[in-house]
């Protein structure tokens, strides 16, 4: 499903950004290489993003070598 019409950005990409550390709107449009424009959807981006970090989270920690 589309998210920003502006840029023609999917819930997947910004899934994708978060999965590649944007923790917010404006983090994940720079991951996906655009910028807002009207603002419309930095609600349901936002929220796709938030559901998204529920799930990086259950994901193991990294320990570091020693």
């Amino acid at each position: 499903m589309y998210v920003c019409i502006c840029n023609a950005l999917k819930c997947s990409q910004f899934r994708e950004a978060a999965a590649s550390g944007a923790q917010d709107v404006t983090s994940a449009f720079k991951a996906c290489g655009a910028k807002p424009r009207c603002g419309r959807c930095f609600e349901d981006a936002a929220s796709v993003i938030e559901q998204a970090m529920p799930t990086l989270a259950a994901l193991p920690a990294a320990v570091p070598a020693e």
